[in-house]
């Protein structure tokens, strides 16, 4: 069961950041498409909004993955009074 949930959470956190990434390219392609200066500055600073977001949701994630991890037992639990 423990195993299922950590593939689940790395499923979906998978696909939100794909989605995430999409947002972030398109922005990028604006900021360079736009020969206006004022839109560009408001594109750039758009575009480091989601970027940092990006990067908080990413570094939670991780710190989550390897919380669980640890969790893990290096080896595994053998109860011989269950054989005797």
């Amino acid at each position: 069961m423990f195993y299922k949930s950590i593939l689940i959470f790395l499923f979906l956190s998978s696909s939100i950041l794909f989605a995430q990434n999409k947002e972030v390219d398109i922005l990028l392609q604006k900021v360079t498409q736009t020969k206006n200066i004022q839109e560009k500055k408001k594109l750039i600073e758009q575009l480091k909004e989601k970027l940092a977001k990006n990067n908080k949701k990413a570094r939670q994630e991780s710190d989550a993955i390897i919380k669980a991890k640890e969790k893990i037992p290096f080896e595994i639990y053998n109860d011989k009074s269950i054989y005797e």
